[in-house]
């Protein structure tokens, strides 16, 4: 009897075999679908899912998921602030108020930003597990990818963040509206009323290592007849005007970055002036880390240690240096860009560039003021002088807790005094006008003044008092402004003093000396006058057509006779033109936009021909060139009429 097979087995084999051949139909398909047993969940309790239940209710800061994120923020009350981004960077103030940056937001980046606060980054981006049959969060522990997600979309919430010009380090500030704020690093005073570092209004003023703050008390005793009485003990070359100019200089360095104009102050002084101990007692009133003082800078230096702030710079013994070395020249430059609160630049490693803003008031001194400064620097200076101190003068005893508070307290009567700047500033500013102090001049002594004002008093001074010292600062101006030239005279200046010997004898006469014989001025030296058969004839007539002829292959041609003389200067880039020009701000071709504001010059309808070069150029009369129409010190004046000049159209277009 055969064995019979397994009908259970059979039955499976026959259903294989049926469901590889046969397909289901569509009603069988529904049919299984509605009759599909339901498949068991996983144990809760087993920690299995995707997705954990929603946990039990969290304690008492209640629920800040990341679902429930207001916009801008990575959660509701989140210490740490996004502020935008920047190409790759995300920016943030971290749980101190420091700005932060960074490309990828990692876990410890992350930690960081938190800081003491880590428990609450914890908490809202929680981690879980299961204890017994609830989920709890992991101790300690937190979502770095759900955190970074929050913090990636809260900051790109904001938009494009520009970190130069959108935050403010330490300083005297203003707001749109004018109101002043004071960033003393660990607080920001606005209107006095002080608060923690941050957002206020569209800047940000992160958190700084801190700087001296003004007093608390504004009902101290009055600082400034001690400061008064202190500096008027230095020997000042002007001592009724200097000491309060320094004053005012001191208040201007406390709110330098909250004024639309900073004058740049020198202090020259001789060697055993005090010069050192000055900017000593300058220090103290500042406050340790409240100014930006050294005696050996560089401008990225300077550029560095400012970084967004808007402390006062004092630099100490910036003497005259190398010729060759850019030192002072960047220094100074740097003080010109900060006047009126420019940027400046520089390269970097990554070719990106480097760059900021400067608000700064400068203060320098030394023996001697460099002499590379340029006439736009010169507008921007006050100087100030000191003279040697007679000897066995006692020294000062300074002390530094002392000096300090005072300090503190001359900046809390400022920032008490501020609503009253517009107009004190004004009021100043017309008193000197009516004086005859105007432009640059005008911006320098009036903010300097006003700010002595506002140290001084609550009201604004009176109008004599204002006038009595215009008329002081008037006499200082404009013997201040005979030292100052403007590029048109500063680049004939340089071309008429440049030496010129076409013949190669040594015989070293200057560019204005030719110019003065050919226009046949009186003052022409002799021996361009009449020289011996190898150079010139006996007549003045040959002369000046000799002066003439050896002008014109440098560039130059004096047109007419006497005080109605021209002298034109050829725009084309003449060798002989541009060796007269090497190595200065004229160089290149520049010369003609100079020639160009020289009073009375007029451009040439069409081009001439000098020495067979044809060249448009600038007619300047000779009035306008300074020093040609003056007699030399050591000549008589000559009373002998100027005979006119040889026509000479075979040679060139001039007659």
């Amino acid at each position: 009897m055969s064995e019979q097979p397994n009908n259970d087995d059979w039955l499976d084999q026959d259903r294989e075999n049926r469901r590889r051949v046969t397909p289901l139909t569509q009603e069988e398909l529904r049919d299984a679908l509605d009759n599909a047993p339901e498949v068991a969940r996983p144990d809760d309790s087993a920690g299995g899912g995707d997705r954990p239940p929603p946990p039990a209710a969290p304690p008492e800061d209640g629920d800040r998921s990341y679902r429930g994120r207001p916009k801008g923020q990575i959660y509701d009350g989140c210490p740490v602030t996004p502020l935008g981004v920047r190409g790759d960077y995300h920016y943030f103030l971290d749980v101190l108020g420091q700005m932060r940056g960074a490309k990828k937001l990692e876990g410890q980046f992350m930690q960081s930003l938190f800081g003491h606060q880590i428990p609450k980054l914890c908490y809202n981006f929680a981690q879980w597990e299961t204890k017994g049959d609830d989920w709890v969060r992991k101790p300690g522990r937190f979502d770095a990818y759900k955190a970074s997600m929050a913090m990636y979309e809260a900051s790109s919430e904001l938009g494009v963040f520009n970190p130069l010009h959108d935050v403010r380090g330490v300083g005297a500030w203003t707001d749109d509206d004018g109101r002043l704020i004071y960033h003393a690093g660990d607080a920001v005073l606005v209107d006095g009323k002080k608060d923690r570092p941050g957002k206020v209004g569209k800047y940000i003023y992160p958190a700084q290592p801190p700087i001296p703050h003004p007093d608390e008390k504004a009902d101290g005793p009055d600082p400034v007849p001690e400061i008064l009485k202190t500096v008027e003990t230095w020997n000042w070359a002007v001592p009724d005007v200097h000491p309060f100019i320094a004053l005012g200089m001191i208040a201007t360095q406390m709110l330098c970055g909250a004024l639309d104009w900073r004058p740049v102050f020198w202090l020259v002084a001789p060697a055993g002036s005090g010069k050192s101990e000055f900017q000593k007692l300058v220090k103290m009133l500042h406050g340790d880390d409240g100014l930006v003082q050294t005696t050996d800078a560089t401008k990225s230096g300077i550029t560095s240690k400012l970084g967004q702030s808007s402390l006062p710079v004092a630099v100490d013994e910036l003497e005259p240096g190398d010729e060759r070395s850019t030192k002072e020249r960047d220094i100074i430059a740097l003080a010109r860009v900060a006047a009126s609160g420019g940027e400046w630049f520089r390269g970097s490693a990554d070719q990106t560039g480097v760059g900021g803003k400067v608000y700064s008031a400068f203060f320098f001194s030394s023996i001697l003021i460099p002499g590379v400064m340029k006439t736009q620097d010169v507008q921007r200076l006050i100087r100030l002088e000191l003279k040697p101190l007679d000897k066995g003068a006692a020294k000062l005893s300074l002390q530094p807790r002392t000096w300090r508070a005072r300090g503190a307290r001359l900046k809390r009567l400022l920032m008490d005094r501020w609503d009253t700047w517009p107009d004190r500033m004004a009021a100043w500013r017309h008193a000197l006008e009516l004086a005859g102090v105007t432009g640059r001049d005008a911006d320098n002594w009036g903010t300097v003044l006003a700010m002595a004002d506002m140290a001084s008093q609550d009201d604004i001074a009176t109008e004599d008092v204002m006038a009595s010292w215009s008329k002081k600062i008037a006499f200082i101006a404009n013997a201040d402004r005979e030292e100052t030239v403007n590029d048109a005279d500063a680049m004939l200046l340089h071309l008429m003093g440049q030496q010129y010997d076409p013949f190669r004898r040594g015989q070293q006469y200057n560019v204005a000396q030719w110019v003065m014989t050919a226009a046949g001025l009186p003052g022409a030296p002799d021996g361009l006058k009449s020289v011996d058969d190898d150079g010139f004839g006996s007549s003045t007539k040959r002369a000046q057509e000799k002066a003439n002829t050896m002008l014109a292959s440098i560039g130059l041609r004096v047109n007419g006779v006497g005080e109605s003389a021209q002298l034109f200067i050829a725009n084309q880039q003449i060798q002989q033109l541009k060796d007269l020009f090497r190595n200065s701000d004229w160089a290149g071709g520049v010369w003609k936009q100079s020639a160009a504001r020289v009073p009375g010059a007029t451009p040439t309808p069409h081009p001439l021909t000098l020495a067979g070069i044809r060249s448009r150029g600038y007619l300047m009369p000779v009035r306008s060139i300074p020093g040609l129409m003056g007699f030399p010190m050591d000549r008589e004046r000559s009373d002998s009429v100027v005979d006119a000049p040889a026509k000479s159209s075979d040679v060139d277009d001039f007659a």
